[in-house]
């Protein structure tokens, strides 16, 4: 009897503890205790103290798991709320980068490969795009250009241009890829196909300043592809990009693209596929021209394979001049934006990215007449050769579509014609 007396007022003490909690905590959430005294089933008259001090603690076990996980789901609840309170993608706190006081004339051109009134009209140019794009905490458009176009020119990495500069390698990345989207995402504001009647009139004029393309009167680009073998930080390996772009007379390019070489084909392009499903992309009549890579279309025209003819390689000769001036174009991205030669990327869509800035500021640079590569070609050697890439070899365009064998048998009769003096 002791033993059961003595476990019943522990039972009792038990009981009353917990209902003194549970009160308090019924009060605090606002629950009137005098309303719902059937909430206490324990102060029930004439039942076993033992067995309602074990079912409370039951009770109270199974409810705490409850109560725990109720816990952790109003803290995720809260922690969104917490986080709406947007922090500034860059932490940019360091002093305004200025490359045009930084360098005299001749260092500047030398890393950037630019002129100072060049880039100052380029800045110019892109100040307000960079404001209203920018980043929260993002710095001024002219240190995201300095930074921007020091990475395109030189082959350095983020590394070495952070120590250059002594900033935080992982912030110059930030502020360099930002500029890489913001260019992207104006894709149309630098790199224009000719849409309009007259910019498409104009573009045909402008070959016709070529004394050696005078003679494909409807001309309306030149379409090349280079090899480029770069680093990809996805694949942690090195892979094989193809670039293409389309040219006009003025060496502006209208059209670029990127694809990883194993997965390339012209007719898969957005180029290829806007001008397989609309023929307006061009004047009626018109035509790229492209080496034998590209397939053959009524509106691209490639060399003739297998030259059976004399006329088959006067023909081919006469497409000589467009090939060069395409391959002069990729030369000058080259030369002016070095990073084609260290290409690294976190992806394919960085990549892509990157290509799209490096051709929007070669446009920008023609823009502006720029004349650095120029008078560095001038003071070259005759006999040192640039060379940089790699031919596509890999790649053979098809000839088996009826309206470009068509197409190019007319001009081949009508061009060489003309140049036998026919």
């Amino acid at each position: 009897m002791e033993e059961r007396a003595l476990i019943a007022n522990i039972a009792t003490i038990i009981t009353k503890d917990m209902l003194i909690d549970g009160a308090h905590k019924r009060a605090n959430a606002g629950i009137d205790l005098m309303a719902a005294p059937s909430c206490y089933p324990l102060l029930a008259p004439n039942d076993d103290d033992e067995a309602e001090a074990f079912a409370l603690m039951q009770q109270q076990q199974r409810a705490a798991p409850s109560t725990t996980m109720k816990n952790k789901k109003l803290k995720r609840r809260s922690m969104p709320a917490a986080r709406q309170r947007k922090l500034p993608k860059l932490q940019w706190k360091y002093a305004e980068l200025n490359l045009l006081h930084r360098y005299v004339d001749a260092e500047f051109e030398s890393y950037l490969h630019i002129r100072k009134l060049t880039f100052l009209r380029i800045q110019q140019t892109l100040e307000e795009t960079l404001q209203r794009n920018a980043l929260p905490g993002a710095p001024t458009p002219q240190t995201t250009l300095s930074l921007s176009m020091w990475k395109l020119a030189t082959d350095e990495h983020f590394e070495e241009i952070a120590r250059k500069f002594q900033l935080p390698w992982s912030l110059c990345q930030q502020v360099v890829r930002s500029f890489w989207h913001i260019i992207s995402d104006n894709y149309e504001s630098f790199i224009k196909w000719p849409n309009s009647l007259a910019a498409q009139q104009s573009t045909l004029q402008g070959f016709q300043q070529f004394p050696q393309l005078r003679c494909f009167q409807q001309l309306f680009g030149v379409i090349a592809l280079k090899r480029l073998d770069m680093f990809l930080e996805c694949e942690h390996a090195e892979v094989a990009v193809v670039l293409q772009l389309i040219c006009n007379a003025e060496d502006k390019i209208i059209d670029c693209y990127v694809e990883l070489a194993q997965d390339y084909s012209f007719e898969e392009s957005p180029i290829g596929q806007t001008l397989a499903l609309n023929a307006r992309t061009m004047p009626a009549g018109s035509y790229l021209i492209g080496s034998s890579a590209f397939p053959l279309k009524s509106y691209l025209i490639r060399p003739i394979e297998a030259e059976c003819f004399r006329k088959d390689a006067v023909f081919n000769g006469l497409l000589e001049p467009a090939f060069r001036l395409a391959e002069r174009v990729l030369d000058a991205l080259a030369r002016r934006f070095n990073a084609l030669y260290a290409l690294e990327a976190r992806d394919l869509n960085e990549v892509r990215l990157i290509v799209e800035s490096i051709c929007a500021m070669h446009n920008l640079c023609l823009e502006f007449s720029d004349d650095y590569l120029e008078q560095q070609s001038s003071e070259a050697p005759e006999d040192q050769k640039f060379s940089w890439g790699s031919i596509v070899k890999e790649f053979k365009g098809s000839e088996k579509d009826a309206k470009g064998v068509r197409r190019r048998v007319e001009l081949l009769d009508a061009l060489v014609a003309l140049e036998e003096g026919d």
